[in-house]
């Protein structure tokens, strides 16, 4: 039996029995306890599923809904790195929407340095803030139900307005994104938000630290083929961009410099 025979095999009695033991895969599969051995390592580097003692077990997406000032504190290098590149997709007067996420937060510093005439809608109010005094700056806040925890407004009454605009290019940054199972977020009302900026946008690119690839959240937003372009930190393993530069246009600082 071929290795791809056996990951089939492994994976599908994952599915329905959420935990198998690496003897009985052996015996099963009529390979030694080592070859089993490489098998499940290299499912688990594939993020196919998580080795546990004498087997393995079944992935658990990630459930967790982060506190905003942990995550605007998390990887922030990384975070600013890919502002920097995220500046080449901007011009003077265009419209552009940035999400509730702290990478857009560290994004709109780094905008606010750069271009005096924009047009800004967002769900954030830390966004919001960081724009409040550049009178220049045309920002459409969206309102709606506000949450604390996320620091930025959500529900029907935002979805209603965002429906009404056309919008040059949308910044959006996910809990996480696999090839699998597309781009995901943590929570659905900030999904939902999620999938309406991307049908307001004629360009859509994602912000995703390096951190985010093979990163499985609760809420799947959309496909990878939904976005035009993702910019991410040069910490990006090479193995993860050349897996996924086959499906989307993935973008990055090779040679990082200290931020302005």
């Amino acid at each position: 039996m071929i290795a791809q025979e056996r990951y089939k095999y492994i994976l599908d009695s994952l599915q329905s029995q959420h935990t198998v033991r690496a003897t009985k895969l052996a015996s099963a599969l009529g390979v030694s306890s080592e070859t089993i051995r490489r098998d499940l390592e290299y499912l688990e580097k594939e993020n196919q599923l998580i080795r546990v003692y004498g087997g393995a077990s079944i992935l658990q997406y990630d459930t967790r809904q982060v506190p905003y000032d942990y995550r605007l504190s998390a990887n922030l290098d990384e975070k600013s790195s890919l502002a920097q590149t995220a500046l080449r997709y901007v011009s003077e007067g265009t419209s552009i929407i940035l999400d509730h996420s702290t990478t857009s937060s560290v994004f709109a510093r780094e905008l606010k340095k750069h271009f005096s005439n924009l047009t800004v809608v967002t769900n954030s109010l830390e966004i919001l803030n960081v724009f409040s005094d550049i009178p220049s700056y045309n920002i459409i806040f969206l309102g709606g139900t506000f949450d604390s925890f996320e620091r930025g407004c959500f529900g029907e009454q935002a979805k209603q307005t965002i429906r009404q605009l056309n919008i040059d290019t949308a910044f959006i940054s996910f809990g996480g994104i696999s090839l699998n199972e597309g781009c995901t977020e943590t929570f659905f009302s900030g999904a939902e938000i999620l999938k309406e900026y991307i049908r307001a946008a004629q360009q859509k690119i994602a912000l995703i630290d390096s951190s985010k690839f093979e990163h499985v959240t609760l809420v799947k937003v959309c496909n990878i083929s939904d976005i035009d372009v993702v910019i991410t930190d040069s910490s990006i393993k090479p193995a993860i961009l050349n897996k996924y530069k086959a499906f989307v246009d993935i973008v990055y600082d090779s040679n990082p410099s200290s931020t302005d």
